[in-house]
């Protein structure tokens, strides 16, 4: 097989590629070169009307001072004539022909040279003095434009004339003339100062910046007055389209354009500014071209050093594309040979991981001979060597299989043999083999008409499948029917009895001493009961019986076609086949049963209706002694509900007033002084007034709410117990509940660090039956507490199975006799004894004894003579709120009781 060759198009990605690359850098250069070009072109601009501006603001306040010059001397004279008291025209001729204020007049124009003559005219025009000539010629210049003005507008205090040509020299003059008025505002004359613009001219020569500059002064409305370099065909003439004209109508302060002069013709960047005082306007401007010419010798230079970059790049492009022709032409010659390595090595990974995957595959072409076999389909069905070759025919295959192995014709022509017409050769599909084997086939037909056959082993997956449906709905200890699968028993059985009217009855079982096996031997031993316990009831003589296990040692029976009678005796016949000797090797176990029955219809029409009534039930036969069966009464749902109800207000009384704390005394009987509490817990209901400890602490306990409830009774135990004067110990009663808890010990850490009671002060009282019914844990946690430093006793001692080993089993700090031993004392022989005994046992142990439920002083002389080492019982004080005891608490002289 010829290798895989390199397609032009993939010969040419890498041109293409290099190509892109170069159109992209040339594109790159060009663009930064007109950037930066671009940004030089601003730049220069810039600079250019930066300059403009500078010098336009310079020359315009030059030129109004010159101006302000002359009209300090029109000011010194107005206030001459003021000073000399002129009122009337008559004085004012008189003041203004003397020829003292001619030779004044000459002395200060001498050092303004921008000015030509100061002139005072009369009222009438008549020149009245000159400073240019003495005499005065004879001249009236009433008929001038500045002279009409100030006359004929007596508002009107400054004129500024046309500018006008001087017939013998050519020089243009303009004259600023100030009006000369009475005290009264009668006008006496003028002032008139003759400007020479040619000293202007003179000047802007000199400080032009360049050839190309042009400075001029305009009028406000456009006339241009001067201008350097002179044109003398404008001067004097309203010039409209100037940039000062285009300035001054958007900004009469001055500003910036760039315009074609009407003058010259050339495009010019212009600057304006207005004077001052005066209603005239400087500018100066310069040609963009000459302007600009800087900008365009660096961008020559920028633009021909990128070119020739451009050029250099191209250069080197082409060369390396040359390169790469050549090195591309030595590559797929290399790539020819590597890729026929390549596809080499990919037929053979692809035959290692054809015979490694899970599946037996194999494929045929349109003429339905083999073009593929892996390994696991040879090896699913033996398949020789000589037809696993490549153009063994399906039908060669099939007749081996058929033959060799024994299958099923039927099942097998529709996985190998392809079907006539192909279009339906498609198949999906489980084939069960002569050795039990079930096989998953899948066969697809392809685009080309041949077909793919793929066979897994499926037989370990679907008896998985099957044991996982069977453990879903079945024990896995028992192999029983669970939870689940027995509802659904029970709701068909109940369905077809509605429809037949038929009885049936549904018992509920407790296996009577089981958790104490279980405890004892163990839970292998434990679970080896219950499958036997699940045999037997599968064996009971009953043929309509199911049998299923809810959980733990529950197990229910559901039996159709039972009456009253009936289910009596299946009952009973439950209990004694339950109960009769189980043997786990050499030991015999004894244990007994528990049952409640609850009948349909008479009981409930559903499954939890009747579970529920067989339960209550069951309840009923546990409490009246167990190894027995009760039938469910209407009662017994009243007494549930009313157990509810009671839970769920003790849920909601907790952290209430409804629960408060009585402290009854404990004392030592050598000093006869109190010694500590026992804290004891009531609640008074707001309805059913007070509730019995006895009622309400054994539902606590059924319900999970002692746990709460015995966190609540430490932490105010204990907190009220701190704000004692004297350091008395505080009993409080723990449940085997709490002690499974596994963060009992913190609670207790918690509630001693919060209230600040020393640990040594707490005393934690705890059942004998701890020890049978309670656990390994439990011990665990009370040598926590222990170690913690807080005080353990063991409460209604002598009430066990095994009291001597309790003591030997945990270091307890006190030992308290149980009331109903004490009560005994003096009423029978036996009575004295046991509680001497336990005393006794306590002295040799080194255990402190306490005697509870003394009430005669009897008894008291009888414990004192056998030297108990503390008393508490009605004789000394009921449980009651702490604030009875307040004399017990306070450091007194006398405590003493008897």
């Amino acid at each position: 097989m010829s290798g895989i060759r390199s397609t032009p198009a993939t010969e040419l990605r890498p041109a293409a590629a290099l190509v892109a690359s170069f159109v992209v850098l040339t594109l790159v250069i060009a663009l930064s070169a007109t950037l930066f070009i671009g940004d030089m072109h601003r730049q220069a601009v810039q600079d250019v009307e930066h300059n403009l501006v500078g010098l336009s603001t310079v020359l315009a306040d030059q030129a109004d001072r010159s101006l302000q010059a002359i009209e300090m001397v029109q000011e010194a004279v107005i206030q001459g004539m003021h000073e000399a008291n002129v009122v009337t025209t008559s004085d004012y001729a008189a003041a203004a022909s003397r020829q003292e204020l001619h030779v004044a007049l000459k002395a200060r124009i001498a050092a303004l040279p921008q000015v030509n003559a100061i002139t005072l005219i009369d009222h009438a025009g008549k020149l009245l003095n000159f400073s240019r000539y003495w005499p005065i010629p004879e001249v009236n210049i009433a008929d001038r434009d500045y002279f009409k003005a100030l006359a004929a507008d007596p508002k009107l205090q400054r004129f500024t004339g046309q500018p006008v040509q001087n017939r013998g020299d050519g020089e243009w003059t303009i004259y600023v003339a100030r009006k000369i008025s009475a005290p009264d505002g009668t006008f006496l004359g003028l002032v008139l100062g003759a400007v020479e613009l040619g000293y202007f001219e003179r000047l802007y020569q000199k400080i032009t910046p360049a050839d190309d500059a042009v400075v001029s002064v305009f009028r406000n409305d456009g006339m241009l007055l001067v201008r350097h370099p002179h044109r003398e065909a404008v001067i004097g003439t309203v010039l409209p389209a100037t940039g000062a004209a285009l300035i001054a109508a958007k900004n009469p302060a001055g500003g910036v354009i760039r315009n074609v002069s009407p003058i010259d013709g050339h495009e010019r960047i212009i600057a304006t500014q207005a004077l001052g005082r005066y209603p005239f306007i400087l500018s100066i401007s310069r040609t963009v071209e000459a302007s600009l010419a800087p900008f365009h010798r660096q961008a020559v230079v920028v633009g021909t050093a990128a070119t020739l970059l451009l050029v250099c790049i191209a250069a080197l492009f082409l060369l390396f594309l040359r390169r790469a022709r050549v090195e591309r032409r030595i590559a797929s010659a290399e790539e020819r040979a590597r890729s026929e390595r390549d596809l080499r090595a990919h037929y053979e990974r692809f035959g290692v991981a054809l015979d490694n995957i899970v599946q037996g595959l194999c494929l045929f072409d349109a003429s339905d001979r083999l073009v593929i076999m892996n390994e696991r389909f040879a090896s699913l069905y033996a398949v020789p060597h000589h037809l696993r070759r490549v153009g063994t025919r399906a039908a060669d295959l099939r007749r081996y299989i058929l033959e060799q192995r024994g299958e099923a014709a039927g099942a097998w022509d529709t996985v190998i043999t392809p079907p006539t017409p192909r279009a339906s050769l498609d198949y999906a599909g489980i084939v069960h083999l002569a050795d039990d084997r079930d096989i998953s086939v899948r066969r697809v037909l392809l685009s080309d008409g041949g077909w793919i056959s793929t066979h897994e082993d499926v037989t370990e997956r679907r008896r998985s499948e099957e044991r996982l449906r069977f453990l879903a709905r079945h024990d896995v200890l028992t192999k029983l029917p669970n939870r689940l699968q027995f509802e659904e028993i029970v709701e068909r059985g109940l369905a077809i009895c509605s429809e037949t009217g038929e009885e049936v009855a549904l018992l509920c079982l407790d296996l009577d001493g089981f958790k104490q096996v279980n405890d004892l031997f163990g839970h292998p031993t434990g679970d080896r009961l219950l499958s036997e316990v699940a045999a037997r009831l599968r064996g009971l003589p009953c043929e309509r019986c199911t049998a299923a296990r809810l959980g733990g040692d529950e197990f229910a029976v559901f039996a159709t076609g039972l009456d009253v009678r009936t289910a009596d005796m299946t009952a009973q016949v439950v209990i004694d086949v339950l109960s009769a000797p189980y043997a786990d090797g050499e030991r015999r176990i004894d244990i007994g049963c528990s049952v409640g029955i609850a009948s349909f219809p008479r009981d409930g029409g559903t499954y939890e209706k009747l579970l529920s009534a067989a339960d209550m039930a069951l309840v009923r036969a546990k409490k009246e002694g167990k190894g027995t069966y009760r039938f469910f009464e209407s009662m017994m749902d009243a007494a549930a509900r009313e157990q509810h109800q009671l839970a769920l207000d003790l849920r909601a009384a907790i952290g209430t007033a409804q629960l408060e704390l009585h402290y009854q005394p404990q004392f030592e009987v050598a000093s006869n002084r109190a010694c500590g509490f026992e804290a004891l817990l009531r609640w008074t209901h707001p309805t059913r007034g007070p509730i019995s400890p006895g009622q309400f602490i054994p539902l606590a306990e059924e319900t999970g709410l002692i746990l709460p409830l015995g966190e609540w009774v430490l932490r105010e135990a204990c907190r009220e117990a701190a704000a004692w004067e004297l350091p008395l110990g505080i009993g409080v009663n723990v449940s085997i509940a709490q002690l499974q808890q596994a963060d009992l010990t913190d609670v207790v850490r918690a509630v001693l660090e919060k209230t600040g009671l020393k640990p040594d002060r707490l005393e934690l009282e705890v059942t004998e039956s701890l020890f049978l019914k309670g656990s390994a844990r439990s011990q665990e946690v009370l040598r926590d507490l222990k170690a913690l430093g807080v005080r353990i006793s063991i409460d209604d001692f002598g009430t066990g199975y095994s009291s001597l080993a309790t003591l030997q089993a945990f270091p307890f700090d006190k030992i308290k006799i149980d009331r109903s031993f004490v009560g005994q004392i003096g009423v029978t022989s036996t009575g004295g004894e046991i509680v001497r005994a336990i005393i006794s046992l306590g002295e040799s142990l080194g255990i402190p004894v306490i005697a509870e439920g003394i009430e005669t002083e009897e008894q008291l002389a009888f414990l004192r003579e056998h030297r108990c080492a503390e008393i508490q019982g009605y004789l000394f004080g009921r449980p009651q709120l702490i604030a009875a005891y307040r004399p017990l608490l306070t450091p007194v002289a006398d405590l003493r009781v008897v």
